[in-house]
């Protein structure tokens, strides 16, 4: 049975996003030992060299999504399922950072998919609560492991009906997001799939610094960060890194 882990990645006018891919990679190599595989598109490849020992899948990505008035390609991952080449898949944001092998254990359950629905504010600012924004609880595509099975592509092919009809499911389920999100998304494929939702939950929560932290520094095991007038570090944690700017640090 084959494991791997695929990763979608396309620059944006504003955020060279390969060169956080770049540090990805390197953690997931280091501490998970695992297969790659990059969904990308050939501006992106044309500028990312370091591709060595990584297997590259070239899409021309979809547009028409926007957020904080950039543009956000988030628009393809529902077709992950048709593209991974792996028995188990390990779904990845790129700005999520494996300091530690703790995912390999939900990658070795007997579940056909698995997703995080549980957050932490490392800042301590309880900034993720949204449980008004919506009648249906969110969950976090940034972490989706999935098996080729029966069961797994239904819910990515629920997800490909709920993009192609999203207003009506934001209506439906009162999302105040109207921009595409996958987190509401896969929130709404599981529920219009699976009655109990919970077998589907990865039974961890997602460490994540928001995107107004400045990260300071990076360490083979971790990362420092500064909030306001307050300095804080990061050790032996996988952490999910919102500041695009870590692309420069």
């Amino acid at each position: 049975m084959t494991q791997g882990v695929l990763l979608y990645c396309f620059d944006t006018e504003k955020v060279r996003y390969h060169g956080i891919m770049d540090r990805c990679i390197s953690l997931i190599k280091k501490n998970l030992g695992l297969d790659i595989t990059v969904v990308t598109n050939k501006t992106t490849l044309s500028s990312w060299s370091n591709i060595e020992n990584c297997n590259t899948v070239v899409i021309e990505q979809e547009i028409g999504n926007r957020r904080d008035s950039q543009d956000w390609y988030n628009l393809d991952r529902c077709h992950a399922y048709d593209i991974s080449p792996y028995n188990t898949t390990l779904l990845l944001d790129i700005d999520y950072f494996c300091y530690t092998d703790n995912l390999l254990q939900y990658m070795r359950s007997d579940c056909d998919f698995l997703i995080t629905s549980r957050v932490h504010d490392l800042t301590d600012r309880g900034l993720y609560n949204f449980s008004e924004n919506s009648v249906i609880p969110m969950v976090w595509a940034t972490v989706i492991i999935f098996k080729k099975t029966a069961k797994a592509k239904n819910i990515f092919d629920m997800v490909k009906y709920v993009k192609a009809n999203y207003q009506h499911f934001c209506e439906l389920y009162r999302i105040d997001f109207k921009n595409f999100r996958n987190d509401y998304a896969f929130a709404i494929a599981l529920n219009q799939i699976d009655a109990d939702v919970g077998q589907n939950l990865i039974p961890a929560t997602l460490c994540t610094l928001p995107a107004d932290t400045d990260v300071l520094e990076f360490h083979d095991r971790g990362f420092d960060f500064r909030i306001n007038d307050k300095i804080g570090q990061v050790r032996d944690q996988d952490a999910h890194i919102l500041n695009k700017e870590i692309a420069n640090v």
